[in-house]
């Protein structure tokens, strides 16, 4: 196995294998380090799904991964209703033929999705390690990195070290980045659930005293819910039955009556922003760099937009006879993806927070907000274009093009 790359990306997700896949004919020797084996990534048994942005759907099928996925695993999502579960008139829609474009999003499911991007990868040269980064030391320019893989720990040399690998990033720790964390009080639980009146490639966005509500189409009678709650526990403790009432207590009956449960999920709600998403020799991307609340389905695209940009700098810097590591090139992207994270972050979080605060007051201000979105086409456009990831400088990838 070969042992030096010009690049390693910790994490072969959604974001970690676009970055792989944008650069693949570049003349970089490429390495992606996950720590499930690929023969295990997209088991039968995960029901998960993923919501992707008009944008993210451009980057895959720029890089051959969206015609892979099978029909039957994507739902279109044409319209989104928002409004708040507490009454009163006010309420938003965004309808895809109103603003001209195919859809505002889609749902997919994880399994068909994973098998997608690794039957892609396995058309190019990328090398994919099984195994869990330990440590990773900077020296004379290059990374030497410890990886624990099942026949033993490997050790492999980078110019370049991503780390594409989570919340919880090793490669953020072992570089000494440090993240700002602020704890929203709150868990989301999600579901897959069965309904009697589904609205065709409709989602719904609902605000309560406790939080958002998504409700997301997947096909077959079938949505994704994503609840927060102050304790999901109380959600999980339920039997199907008990949940499911507490369900439709919580949303209403906009999609009828919920009449089955899938496996429930859980897991807690904080903004997490490293301080840098550059070091010496390093970049985050992803959740490594930030991790949003999940209301608007801003997380996934968001961090694919990160690889997108990071793509075309290395790119730009190959063709340039740049070292893709250097300090300018590093800080480049730094500069290039403030706006779009700033920006994203900061709309997921007013959301939340302008739905969290009760009273009358509130309440009307929050109605007189949705009404006059829905009635402005030019503020209708612009929420949009936010949720649809197209909002502002756009990569290659998503424009179509490779860097």
């Amino acid at each position: 196995m070969n042992t030096s790359y010009d690049m390693v990306i910790c994490g072969g997700g959604l974001v970690g294998a676009t970055l792989g896949l944008s650069l693949a004919h570049l003349p970089l020797s490429i390495a992606i380090i996950d720590p499930t084996p690929s023969s295990h990534r997209a088991t039968r048994t995960d029901d998960r799904t993923f919501t992707l942005s008009l944008g993210t759907k451009r980057a895959l099928t720029t890089l051959g991964v969206w015609p892979l996925i099978p029909a039957a695993s994507i739902n279109a999502i044409r319209r989104i209703h928002v409004s708040d579960t507490r009454g009163g008139f006010g309420f938003t829609h965004l309808d895809a033929g109103e603003i001209g474009v195919e859809a505002l999003g889609y749902v997919t499911e994880s399994g068909a999705l994973w098998d997608a991007l690794r039957a892609a990868l396995a058309r190019t040269p990328i090398t994919l390690i099984t195994g869990t980064v330990r440590a990773a030391l900077r020296r004379d320019g290059r990374h030497d990195i410890t990886v624990d893989c099942a026949q033993g720990p490997q050790t492999l040399t980078a110019r370049l070290l991503v780390g594409a690998d989570g919340t919880a990033s090793a490669v953020r720790a072992l570089a000494g980045i440090t993240v700002l964390r602020r704890s929203y009080g709150r868990e989301a639980l999600v579901v897959n659930c069965g309904v009697t009146r589904p609205q065709r490639d409709t989602a719904f966005e609902r605000f309560g005293a406790e939080g958002p509500l998504a409700a997301l189409p997947t096909g077959r009678n079938q949505y994704t819910m994503v609840i927060s709650q102050r304790r999901a526990d109380d959600l999980l403790a339920l039997a199907d039955t008990d949940f499911l009432k507490r369900l439709q207590a919580l949303f209403g009956e906009r999609l009828g009556t919920f009449t089955s449960a899938g496996r429930r999920l859980s897991f807690p709600l904080a903004l997490v922003r490293a301080r840098t998403p550059v070091g010496d020799g390093v970049v985050l991307v992803g959740n490594a760099a930030q991790t949003l609340h999940p209301v608007a389905g801003q997380g996934f695209n968001l961090g694919l937009r990160d690889a997108a940009a990071l793509a075309d700098h290395v790119a730009r810097a190959v063709k340039r006879g740049l070292a893709i590591d250097s300090p300018a090139v590093l800080a480049a992207y730094a500069r290039a993806r403030g706006t779009d994270t700033g920006s994203t972050m900061a709309f997921t979080d007013r959301l939340v927070r302008i739905f969290a605060v009760d009273g009358g007051l509130a309440a009307t201000a929050r109605n007189v907000a949705l009404t006059l979105i829905d009635c402005l086409p030019g503020a209708k456009q612009g929420l949009a274009r936010q949720t649809m990831g197209l909002k502002g400088p756009v990569a290659s990838i998503l424009r179509g093009v490779r860097p």
